[in-house]
């Protein structure tokens, strides 16, 4: 065997001249857990991984149900890689789903935010090359069947997502009912079947969004919940979370990781995100049938908040024993890790370099070490100041550099948002941001001098209505109230409206209501003519929600909560980014949304916002379904496939 020829010093410099290996940013996130994961020494923290494997082959094996590890370690040492090699070798491996949760947009309402990151999570694609959701819905359906007939061939997961992503809308209604009848006698203790019922809807495609959202504690519009034979509103309650879990339980390993808890926001009670998700994972851990709950954190968040909770608390967060720490880097690792960033920049370009770590020595590489002990995040960091080709006239090359912010913010900004567009809270918080980082300035003659989210007379928070802009509007006090209302229709959706025309309660001068324009979005004639046409006749606002418009709000918020921890920026750095790179990338000033919401009232209402009159089906409960005194019927049709 024959190894390649090296290539040519002027290709390989080009290359890099062309591109630092090193330019994204070192910070690994939900992006690198679900999809391409970071190149990973697998030997670096072995233990921890080690552990979580070890405590899954246990559960499998009948040596206990459940368990729960926390791993702890400083910022930049791989937490989060950590994370994305578990989730990677369980997709490889199979036999598990997984549920990453990072992002509560309410710490109020914790189990509101974790319902929804339950329905995010099983949407990711997991070991069959199907979402973990059609995953739970292949092994349901297959259950329904050889509950009667035992012969029956297992249907792979593939084959089910194929046959009823071509079926016609009513022939799939027609075997969701009957599998949901007959998993349901399967069951006879089956608190809610429609959940069975939504489940078994993702395997069409064209339904499964609709599904996962249901399932998520959304409300879906009337119309479509009809089609699905399922309420309008499953609801948000623990009770759902818990009968997703079990379901899970009954035929996968479960592994449910919390990340990025080192937030400081605090709930109404006082408690930080941490202290707030301890005490979710605890109700877990105490009502969970089987599966592993891991918890990461730096270690100042476990001693100072988890370990100030009662005992009842941190005990159930790490009930596995002492916190797992992670290790830092030796030179060994160091040179393992720079070796697998420079193979894969080398090989997707075809080049073979003179070395396998040039342009670095392997000196260098190990200085690091022998300087302080240095976290993943600080070694990549200087790789990518440090990576200049090497020049035969001995001048190196500097390869241009963006602004780190601007990095850090591309990063984010191709974050997948599509299961966010309906959390309320989470775009608000975006907006609010943008907003606050234009205090005292003047967009479309509105001299922005505060935003507050003390909306009430009393100062407190309202659930609808998100925060209020105070300003002056050529010289004249204004007060404009800010709701994000992505509630699909009913009473949520009319008491944020209604709050939008009460300006004596609220203290404000004009509503503006931010609000997607779609189908599953319209508003009842009710509505309609109760709220929407009075907010527009008194100067307020429908301001459309476009995903091209607050896509750059969310990923510019997201590097500003973690701009210390993961990113090291400052406020100032990202201020000034917003500043001199805003009307590239619609921030601040330049945000389309932003300037709407403040520009003058068209007093126009919207086109196409009104409900059309369509044709209403009965809902059909699982109670309505046709009987099925003979299953041969069902394997008929499923064994079709």
């Amino acid at each position: 065997m024959t190894s390649s020829p090296i290539s040519s010093i002027e290709d390989i410099n080009a290359a890099l001249q062309n591109h630092n290996p090193f330019a994204l940013p070192p910070y690994v996130g939900s992006q690198e857990v679900w999809g391409k994961e970071f190149p990973d020494v697998t030997t670096l923290n072995a233990h921890a991984s080690d552990a979580v494997f070890q405590a899954i082959n246990q559960i499998r094996t009948g040596q206990y149900q459940r368990t729960s590890i926390a791993i702890t370690a400083e910022s930049g040492t791989g937490k989060t890689h950590i994370i994305s090699r578990i989730r990677h070798q369980l997709q490889t491996e199979g036999g598990a789903l997984f549920i990453y949760a990072t992002e509560f947009s309410d710490l109020n309402n914790i189990k509101q935010g974790f319902q929804r990151t339950l329905g995010d999570s099983l949407g990711k694609i997991g070991s069959q090359g199907v979402t973990q959701w059609q995953e739970l819905a292949s092994a349901i359906a297959n259950q329904a069947v050889k509950s009667i007939h035992p012969h029956a061939r297992t249907l792979l997961s593939k084959d089910l997502v194929q046959k009823l992503s071509r079926n016609e809308l009513s022939k799939n209604r027609t075997l969701v009912n009957q599998l949901t009848e007959g998993f349901r006698k399967t069951k006879p203790n089956l608190k809610n079947p429609d959940i069975i019922r939504a489940i078994l809807w993702t395997l069409a495609d064209s339904e499964a969004l609709y599904a996962v959202k249901w399932l998520s504690g959304d409300e879906l519009a009337q119309y479509k919940a009809n089609e699905l034979c399922l309420p309008s509103i499953n609801g948000q309650s623990f009770d759902v979370i818990q009968q997703i879990l079990d379901l899970i339980s009954d035929y996968y390993q479960l592994v449910i990781c919390f990340d990025e808890l080192e937030s400081i926001e605090i709930n109404n009670a006082g408690f930080t995100k941490s202290q707030v998700v301890a005490g979710l994972v605890k109700e877990l851990f105490e009502n969970l049938s089987k599966g592993v709950i891991l918890t990461v954190m730096m270690p100042a968040v476990w001693i100072n908040k988890i370990k100030q909770l009662p005992a009842g608390v941190h005990s159930k967060v790490s009930a596995h024993g002492n916190p797992i720490d992670l290790k830092y880097m030796d030179g060994n690792s160091i040179v393992e890790l720079v070796a697998l960033w420079l193979t894969e920049f080398y090989s997707a370009r075809n080049l073979v370099p003179p070395h396998r770590l040039y342009p670095f020595t392997e000196t260098q590489l190990r200085d690091l070490s022998s300087e302080e002990k240095p976290p993943v995040r600080k070694v990549l960091q200087w790789c990518r100041d440090n990576c200049k080709p090497i020049i035969d006239s001995g001048d190196p090359h500097i390869v241009p550099k963006e602004h780190p912010v601007e990095q850090a913010f591309k990063k984010e900004f191709t974050q997948e948002i599509s299961n966010y567009l309906d959390d309320n809270y989470l775009l608000a918080d975006a907006i609010l941001f943008g907003f606050q980082t234009l205090v005292n300035k003047t967009i479309e003659r509105v001299k922005i001098e505060q935003i507050t989210e003390k909306v009430k007379q009393r100062g407190g928070k309202d659930d609808y209505l998100n925060f209020k802009i105070i300003g002056k509007e050529d010289g004249k006090n204004i007060s404009i109230g800010v709701a994000v209302l992505q509630y699909a229709s009913g009473r949520a959706l009319g008491a944020g409206l209604k709050r939008l025309i009460d300006y004596e309660t609220f203290g404000i001068t004009r509503g503006c209501l931010i609000r997607s324009k779609s189908k599953d979005k319209n508003i009842s004639s009710h509505l309609y003519k109760t709220y929407i046409e009075p907010m527009i006749v008194q100067g307020g606002e429908f301001a459309e929600l476009k995903e091209e418009e607050i896509r750059p709000l969310l990923a510019i918020r997201s590097v500003h909560k973690k701009r210390e921890i993961d990113y090291g920026f400052t406020e100032e750095e990202i201020l000034n980014f917003i500043t001199e790179k805003g009307n590239v990338y619609q921030l601040g000033a330049s945000n389309t949304l932003l300037k709407e919401i403040l520009s003058d009232p068209s007093y126009q209402v919207p086109e196409g916002i009104l409900e059309s009159n369509l044709e209403i089906q009965d809902v059909i409960s699982y109670s309505e379904s046709p009987e099925l005194a003979d299953f041969s019927e069902l394997a008929v049709v499923v064994n079709s496939i």
